[in-house]
């Protein structure tokens, strides 16, 4: 029964991560400096890559048929991470203009195993914009946060070695980040 709930959240979260979202929400950010956006990008799903560093950050909104209360989403998604053997550590935080959510910190397989293990990265996707050859741990930051009833992932995905000078570098985007759906104001 465990792995049956594990295996829900974990298609959820992919669904969450990577499914082109049909919800009416807003993100407003300041983009990271030295960052490709992604030519896709729109108010509610915004990927950034650097391919020197093979990073990708992105910010993206659920769709309105998956929001769950991130009460429920948080602890739930933490322990299926541990179940995965994928969390390194899960934390509580406040960023951004009035936003809080849960932090993980996950330790990742490459892009390319990654891409090759998942149906849910569609081709053409940011991992596609990646030198797939390039095989080495990779560590992922997830943040899951809920504004007006709406459901947001941060992620940032870097090779391991790079992993904190990437997070200090997108620092100022996350710290600049509000989020409102369309018919509300922003905080």
């Amino acid at each position: 029964m465990n792995r049956i709930i594990a295996l829900i959240i974990l298609v959820a979260t992919l669904s969450l991560l990577f499914a082109p979202s049909l919800a009416s929400g807003e993100i407003k950010v300041t983009p990271p400096t030295n960052w490709q956006p992604d030519p896709d990008n729109n108010p509610d799903t915004m990927w950034w890559y650097q391919k020197p560093t093979k990073s990708t950050f992105a910010i993206n909104k659920g769709p309105t048929n998956m929001s769950f209360p991130l009460f429920l989403v948080g602890p739930i998604m933490a322990q299926a991470f541990a179940d995965q053997g994928i969390l390194e550590s899960v934390d509580q935080v406040t960023f951004g203009h009035s936003n809080f959510g849960y932090r993980y910190f996950l330790n990742l397989t490459s892009p390319s195993k990654l891409a090759n293990t998942s149906t849910f990265i569609q081709p053409g996707s940011i991992l596609d914009l990646l030198d797939k050859g390039y095989d080495v741990p990779y560590k992922g930051m997830l943040i899951l946060t809920e504004k007006q009833g709406d459901l947001y992932a941060i992620v940032l995905m870097s090779p391991k070695e790079s992993f904190d000078n990437i997070l200090n570098e997108i620092k100022p985007t996350i710290d600049s980040l509000r989020l409102s759906n369309s018919t509300g104001m922003l905080n």
